[in-house]
């Protein structure tokens, strides 16, 4: 198992962070959780510009190998 990392170029958006089997089931969790939180009513709702770039080369994926450390720079 590996932490996967998907991170935006600049600063705003929200980067994923998942721990799964593979690349695949990966991004299909992340997939999940924003169609899941995609409802105006929902208590976690996703504005567009929270996802801004999903899915396009704007984020930048880190594999990360168990006790491998990364930072998340967003300011």
């Amino acid at each position: 198992m590996k932490l996967y990392a998907w991170q935006p170029k600049g600063h705003g958006e929200y980067s994923f962070f998942v721990c799964a089997e593979d690349k695949e089931g990966a991004e299909e969790a992340v997939n999940k959780y924003i169609h899941d939180h995609l409802n105006k009513d929902d208590d976690e709702y996703l504005f567009d510009y929270c996802i801004d770039g999903w899915g396009t080369d704007y984020y930048v994926l880190t594999e990360v190998e168990p006790m491998t450390v990364i930072i998340n720079d967003n300011d």
